[in-house]
């Protein structure tokens, strides 16, 4: 047992200290990110104890995982020991626990159920059955909406007054956030937004409850404060409002979960909730090298709404951060797997010591592909590995059918998918049936006459259906493999089934065609192969799970995956305009926080960080010209202004030098030879470009643009094909030119 006569605070930082000992009233420590907010949390707590006599019971500690309930309880039993009584517990636990005690006071029994997503979902779609409305289609729609009010404490009646002119549909919403509210009473269960928003409703309606939890915990920590919503940061006020003393850390920099709930003004206007807070900074860094800092702390200055303050770290200047624009995403994909086994191979990393970040999870394919090929063990966190993922395995599934008619396990995954009325009931008869008469699970669905006599006509003509679609697969089997699968989805009607308009759907159909672009690869590499020869290379792929954290693996992740992880070497890929930051967070008006997603991937790299994007990526089944991300050039301290379209100045000229769009070549196999530079961004150009004689663009020298007219150049920077020139335009204002790519002329 740890000595509980001494608490040792010299590994302390001066602010970590600082923070340590103000024991009184209200405290918002900014914790930057790798900068020991954990320790000073629990040393926090143990001060409490040892040094202020403060009883175990009265502190309570609430946190945002269990993973960090449970690392703060290791270190407070490694300072007090095992006996200590502090409350140690994520926010829907701590609730969870106190509506067991008085849920009676609510109408509930203390044995209500807590639904989880897909119990939630199940009820909504039976309402949206009550009320004939699509519930394939709505059932997250509406559950969206519920959980959006329940984060915000709003009852259906306040939800609709909230709502209401600003949504056609607000009466419907209120409808059924109270009819979903009355199938949970009803089956004595509480969602798991219930949890939080009960418990604050028994606050307010039972004062004593409040007094009593209020009487008990004198002291109040919470950590990643930046990730409270709503109602969460109600509980915390009514439950501190007695003693006042409330304790705070996190990092308004590191905000990234606004789409769950999470209100980012929670923190940055904690000081004017209570004026008389006393605020620290944490800003030493111990993870990351000053190089990695200087790049987190140029992109995160372009925020506006945060708290001012900057990382520094005594661990040295180290690698600087580099740079590289790929001519496509296949040379993308290739020039970071290179760069780890030259890095394995000479620098001494370890597999385990890479991470691969992403924005969206449609781009991890091209990556997990080449890592694969290159024999690096891998394992994907922030969703599946490609081809676990739901929509790839109902494909694989339609496949595995055709391939071997008699697998009723395949059969039975896409009966009723897409979704063609066919009811669970339904399949279990079809195969009770086949089960109890020896024959296979298809030969009953081909017979129509057999399947009404055995599930009724309604039933029999959705199977019909379903019988369809396989006989024109089969039909379809001896086309080219690739033939096929474009078939299938297209027979499948897969487009349609995703075309819901929500994010998630568009990505799962995106992940579809980078599924076929799979295939093709497969194809070129396997030349006239079957859908058995890809099934089984399929089925041999290693298994990988993402609960071993030791085993010596490339990580590839979503950047909201790793958020609380670092890493000896980060990738950040992908970083081009539309994708990162992505459409439609700029259309919502969530710049801010996709900046701070980017600040967040960067302060997970320790020792060396890549920053790439490419030129041509395959997107929405079409080669596409993307843009390098405006989050480059601020990582660069460089941010470029932009026109009124939203284009950065200097590269719309790029654009405009180079085909559209639609007149884009797009060939992977024809890779432009790597070039590996630090802290600058390589440009491989076409292979069929035609030099400009740049000899005659000098300072003073007039041209035209035909978009633009006349004018004349400024400033010339730059050599070779990286040379610029900066031009006036009379009446249109000053425009910056790659000269080799755009479409200037002298006059």
């Amino acid at each position: 047992m740890a000595n509980l006569m001494e608490l040792d605070l010299s590994q302390l930082n001066a602010a970590q200290r600082q923070a340590v000992e103000d024991t009184e009233g209200y405290v918002l420590v900014l914790a930057g990110a790798g900068s020991g907010k954990t320790r000073v949390l629990t040393h926090r707590v143990a001060y409490l104890i040892k040094e202020k006599g403060v009883e175990s019971y009265r502190i309570l500690a609430i946190t945002f995982t269990n993973k960090a309930a449970n690392e703060m309880k290791e270190r407070l039993a490694r300072l007090l020991g095992e006996d200590n009584e502090v409350w140690i517990s994520t926010f829907h636990s701590l609730c969870a626990a106190i509506l067991r005690r008085h849920a009676k006071q609510l109408g509930y029994g203390d044995n209500f159920s807590i639904y989880d997503e897909s119990d939630a979902r199940r009820q909504i779609k039976k309402i949206l059955r009550e009320k004939h409305l699509d519930e394939a289609k709505l059932a997250d729609v509406y559950l969206g909406y519920i959980g959006d009010a329940k984060s915000r404490g709003l009852t259906p009646d306040a939800y609709y007054a909230d709502l209401n002119g600003s949504i056609d549909d607000a009466d419907l919403i209120r409808e059924i956030y109270e009819r979903y509210q009355e199938l949970l009473t009803q089956a004595n269960a509480m969602d798991f937004d219930d949890l939080l928003y009960k418990t604050k409703e028994l606050f307010l309606r039972c004062p004593d409850v409040l007094e009593y939890y209020r009487n008990r915990f004198r002291y109040i920590h919470v950590d990643e404060f930046q990730d409270t919503n709503g109602v969460q940061y109600e509980l915390v006020k009514l439950l501190s409002s007695k003693h006042g003393n409330l304790f705070v850390v996190g990092d308004d920099d590191q905000s990234i979960y606004s789409w769950r709930g999470a209100v980012v003004g929670n923190i940055l206007h904690f000081d004017r909730e209570f004026p008389e807070a006393k605020v620290y900074r944490l800003l030493q860094n111990y993870r990351s090298t000053s190089s990695i800092l200087d790049t987190a702390n140029r992109v995160i200055a372009c925020n506006k709404e945060r708290h001012p303050k900057e990382l520094f770290t005594e661990r040295g200047k180290g690698v600087r951060t580099e740079y590289f624009e790929a001519y496509s995403d296949y040379q993308e994909a290739d020039w970071v797997v290179d760069n780890i086994l030259s890095l394995k191979r000479f620098s001494g990393y370890t597999n385990k010591d890479f991470a691969i970040l992403v924005r969206a999870n449609s781009l991890t394919r091209l990556f997990e592909s080449r890592l694969s090929q290159s024999r690096l063990d891998y394992r994907v966190l922030g969703g599946f590995r490609f081809f676990d993922r739901a929509e790839i395995q109902n494909v694989i599934a339609y496949m595995r059918m055709i391939a071997n008619p008699r697998d009723t396990e395949a059969i039975e995954r896409i009966i009723n998918f897409p979704r063609r009325g066919i009811g669970d009931t339904t399949v279990e008869k079809l195969a009770s049936y086949a089960r109890n008469n020896g024959t296979d699970l298809i030969d009953v669905i081909l017979d129509f006459a057999l399947t009404r006599e055995i599930a009724g006509g309604a039933a029999a003509n959705k199977v019909a259906e379903f019988a369809a679609v396989f006989s024109d697969l089969l039909a379809a089997k001896e086309k080219p493999l690739k033939e096929f699968v474009e078939f299938l989805i297209n027979r499948v009607d897969l487009r349609s089934a995703y075309a819901t308009g929500k994010e998630e759907d568009e990505t799962r159909f995106e992940n579809i065609v980078e599924f076929v672009r799979q295939i093709s690869d497969f194809v070129k590499n396997n030349g006239k192969a079957t859908i058995d020869d890809f099934l089984q290379n399929v089925a041999l792929m290693p298994e990988r799970s993402d609960e071993i954290h030791d085993d010596d693996n490339v990580t590839v992740a979503t950047m909201h995956a790793v958020k609380g992880l670092e890493f000896k070497v980060v990738f950040i890929v992908g970083c081009e305009e539309d994708i990162f930051p992505s459409s439609r967070t700029i259309a919502e008006g969530n710049l801010e926080e996709e900046r701070r997603l980017m600040y967040v991937a960067v302060t997970r790299a320790q020792e060396r960080l890549f920053i790439s994007c490419a030129h041509k990526r395959y997107r929405f089944n079409r080669p596409t010209e993307m843009l390098p991300s405006r989050f480059i050039a601020e990582s660069r301290g460089t941010p470029e202004k932009r026109d009124a379209y939203g284009v950065y100045e200097s590269r719309k000229a790029y654009i405009e030098g180079r085909p559209s769009r639609s007149q884009a070549v797009f060939e992977p196999e024809a890779k432009p030879k790597r070039t590996f530079v630090s802290d600058t961004i390589v440009k491989p150009a076409p292979s069929k470009m035609v030099e400009k004689d740049m000899s005659g663009f000098v300072g003073g020298a007039k041209i035209s643009h035909p978009k633009y007219g006349e004018g004349v150049i400024v400033l010339v920077q730059g050599e070779g094909a990286n040379k610029s020139a900066t031009v006036n335009f009379p009446g249109i204002g000053v425009k910056k030119f790659i000269i080799q790519l755009a479409p200037i002329k002298l006059i």
